[in-house]
């Protein structure tokens, strides 16, 4: 079974000429003509779902062409959507991609990248700006990355962390229920249940769907992986598993998949006709996508900085089937979410974000950045530069993701270092030109509150370790 990204939209190999955030503005070609940002009821503000499925692949998932049938559901609601073929999230780290889903900021702008970092007070969250608005806010999610300690907790009436699917269920349905009727509500989901369980050193698997699902896709994958060390398959992928058995752990992260697509069905039947479901703006995405040794010899990384990575699922369910079945083929962002929601509900752009309300539309030549503390990943259709901070003009790994989809080809510096500085000093001057119209990030500098043992000690079983 491949691997490899089943669906490459076509675009076009030329490269625009970098301009500045205000000339794109004015003179980019909108993604979708005609779109509209303003609310069907204006007088009424429409109820927000945003959902997080953690550790979600784009490529495994149905209405991404998928060759498995790991998403019913979601296909389903993507043929009623906007959906977004080339959606970025901005490090394949939980906690950086979650903190720029809520703030709309970069990652060098919250500053929210280590397991110390605390968000900025200075820094409205999605949620305040919902709260200030009027709107009921609930948020349920897994314990680690998202806890209350680095910021994400503000401004919610309900945040919650739970263990699984059922028991998010249980939170998610009472919350619901106890929520005052007259206002409009913000319901967060955050689910883990995709991602690999905690690494241990005696046989176990590295991904724990529940029967059926631990099969559906392979009968006989608990059998081949009867004796494996999950802990040696997440490090070392290499280290004496056969091609079936490879399978067979891809065959269960897929049934994971799976798993949540059903549960969210059946919570979507039930919300249908008591929360009014099909009234709500639905946001469904990722916070980063998973490696499945691919191309590392293990199954750590979460992707790291190749597509498989930072390449996840986005879509907009908007109230009244507004731009049902609309794929934009040109690239999203993670800050594009913030600005997007608040646009729908207030009609206004937000400009100082780094973002772009997908509503009117990203140009297609702005910049796209996903980054940590020690890496950058520069993007501007069809190229990517990828580099170490600190190491000079001339390092990096330049890729043309129209021609080479799968990053096999990509061009490093000693190659051709006049063609690699001529594109890749043009990548890092725009981006420095559109940085000067967003927020200034001095105002974000994060305050400190270290994780103590317990916390660092589960996180490192999960496969994180420090600030990796």
């Amino acid at each position: 079974m491949s691997l490899a990204r089943t669906q490459s939209p076509a675009r076009t190999n030329a490269t625009p000429p970098a301009v500045g955030r205000r000339a794109a503005l004015a003179l980019a070609l909108t993604l979708c003509a005609g779109c509209s940002p303003k609310p069907a009821d204006a007088d009424r503000l429409p109820s927000i779902i945003l959902i997080s499925l953690d550790t979600l692949r784009a490529d495994h998932v149905g209405f991404m062409g998928y060759e498995r049938d790991t998403t019913p559901f979601l296909d389903e609601l993507a043929a009623e959507s906007m959906i977004f073929d080339q959606a970025y999230t901005t490090m394949s780290w939980t906690l950086i991609a979650h903190m720029s889903l809520f703030t709309g900021l970069y990652p060098s702008q919250h500053k929210v990248w280590t397991p110390k970092s605390v968000l900025s007070d200075s820094v409205p969250t999605l949620t305040q700006e919902l709260k200030a608005r009027g709107y009921h806010t609930m948020g349920f999610h897994f314990p680690g990355w998202l806890d209350p300690d680095f910021g994400f907790g503000r401004d919610f009436d309900v945040y919650l962390p739970h263990d699984n699917l059922k028991q998010a269920g249980a939170h998610i349905n009472k919350a619901l229920a106890e929520r005052p009727a007259d206002k409009p509500y913000f319901l967060f989901i955050h689910l883990f249940d995709i991602h690999n369980v905690p690494v241990e050193q005696t046989p176990s698997r590295l991904y724990r769907c529940p029967p059926p699902y631990d099969e559906l896709f392979l009968p006989g994958a608990n059998e081949l992986l009867a004796d494996k060390n999950s802990f040696e398959q997440w490090n070392y992928a290499h280290h004496g598993l056969s091609p079936d058995q490879h399978d067979a752990i891809v065959a269960q992260y897929d049934g994971g998949i799976r798993q949540v697509d059903d549960e969210l069905r059946t919570w979507a039947n039930e919300w249908r006709t008591t929360h009014n479901f099909d009234d709500t703006l639905l946001i469904i995405t990722s916070d980063h996508g998973e490696g499945l040794a691919q191309r590392r010899k293990r199954y750590a990384g979460h992707g790291d900085t190749f597509e498989e990575g930072l390449h996840v699922p986005l879509l907009f369910r908007f109230p009244n089937k507004l731009h049902a079945n609309t794929r934009i083929s040109s690239p999203a962002s993670q800050v594009d979410i913030l600005p997007t929601i608040l646009d729908y509900i207030t009609n206004t752009p937000t400009p100082h974000l780094p973002g772009y309300s997908l509503l009117r539309g990203r140009p297609i030549d702005a910049m796209l950045l996903a980054e940590n503390e020690h890496m950058e990943v520069l993007y501007r259709w069809p190229h990517k530069l990828v580099r170490k901070r600190g190491t000079g003009e001339g390092n990096g790994i330049l890729t043309n993701l129209a021609e080479d989809p799968l990053e096999a080809n990509s061009l490093r510096s000693a190659q051709d270092p006049e063609a690699f500085l001529l594109l890749a000093n043009s990548l890092r001057a725009q981006a420095a030109a559109e940085a000067t119209h967003w927020q200034d990030p001095a105002a974000a500098n994060p305050t400190e509150a270290p994780l103590d043992a317990d916390q660092l000690r589960a996180l490192e079983a999960l496969g994180y370790t420090g600030d990796n």
